[in-house]
């Protein structure tokens, strides 16, 4: 594998550049000036750049990283897909090197770039290879996504719930995600509230705003919609997800209609558990426990386990 070093003359020495065909997207103010694009981060992340080759690397050698700035990169990737595949690859990503498991590269910038090429089947991709930490990468992400101004609003709230999941601290999360410190807390919460399964059943929502995510937060906690029961309302045929989530508000506040209308019989105290994937109904002489198709298979062991051992031991001291 031949490499040289970044500085010689060829492809763009900018990773973030967006030359290659992109769909149009409404462009989004920053949420606070400066963050990972100002002066001193990009100083920070460039740091050592004498140290980045560029490369021709496997596909299937690159892994995901832990913060993921997009819901779905797949999302009207047609056009990228097209211009690689009449023009070649225009514009290299950047990976970093990371020891241990079975990939030794991942993913820092060209998400949607690499989503192509795998689309399209291609086998090799051009790449900067750079050594960077955590904070390096974190930093070099920031800055893409503050110069691209792309992402949603529900797509920040979930990079900046991963980032604070994986150990970063607030401070850097709000600076490099460029997100005020006050607001970063509001958005981390209605991501927690509304889950990452509907969040990705719904998609990034490009021009749904904080206030209609705290709404929809509220309408589901107003009809005690878990997130686990709420996922099964989104309609998944509907291509635009900001419609889609539009059509789904629709639907909860339907079924919260419903719900008024027709008083739910007495037919015993409904509990859920993990999201519901497993619920309980507990009637005066019954207790019914279902679980869902997809539930692991050791949930449904342990479960039975318990129930064994409480029946075995409740039997024992009946006879003794």
């Amino acid at each position: 594998m031949m490499a040289r070093n970044v500085f010689e003359h060829g492809p763009t020495d900018d990773p973030n550049a967006t030359t290659e065909a992109q769909p149009l997207t409404p462009r989004r103010k920053p949420l606070v000036k400066g963050g990972a694009a100002s002066q001193k981060y990009i100083s920070a992340a460039t740091q050592g750049g004498a140290d980045r080759t560029y490369q021709e690397i496997p596909v299937d050698q690159i892994r995901e990283s832990a913060v993921k700035d997009r819901i779905d990169v797949n999302e009207d990737l047609d056009a990228l897909v097209e211009s690689i595949r009449e023009n070649g690859q225009q514009i290299p990503i950047l990976v970093r090197i990371l020891s241990g498991g079975d990939k030794p590269f991942e993913i820092v910038v060209g998400r949607r770039r690499l989503a192509a090429h795998r689309q399209l089947g291609k086998h090799q991709i051009k790449a900067f290879v750079a050594r960077m930490d955590d904070r390096e990468a974190f930093i070099a992400q920031g800055i893409e996504n503050t110069a691209r101004l792309e992402t949603s609003y529900i797509e920040r709230a979930r990079a900046a719930a991963q980032a604070l999941d994986v150990g970063f601290d607030q401070k850097d999360v709000a600076e490099f995600l460029n997100i005020s410190r006050t607001l970063i807390n509001f958005m981390v919460g209605t991501y927690r509230s509304v889950g990452e399964d509907l969040v990705t059943a719904i998609g990034p929502a490009r021009g749904i705003g904080r206030r209609k995510w705290d709404a929809l937060v509220k309408l589901m906690d107003q009809n005690d919609l878990s997130p686990g029961r709420a996922v099964k309302l989104v309609d998944r045929d509907i291509a635009d997800s900001s419609t889609r989530f539009e059509t789904f508000v629709m639907a909860v506040q339907a079924a919260r209609k419903t719900a008024k209308q027709s008083p739910t019989p007495k037919t015993g105290i409904h509990r859920e558990f993990l999201s519901g994937g497993v619920s309980t109904v507990r009637k005066s002489r019954q207790l019914v426990i279902n679980t869902r198709k997809d539930m692991p298979q050791e949930i449904l062991v342990r479960i039975e386990q318990e129930i064994e051992t409480i029946l075995s031991e409740f039997q024992r001291n009946v006879r003794g």
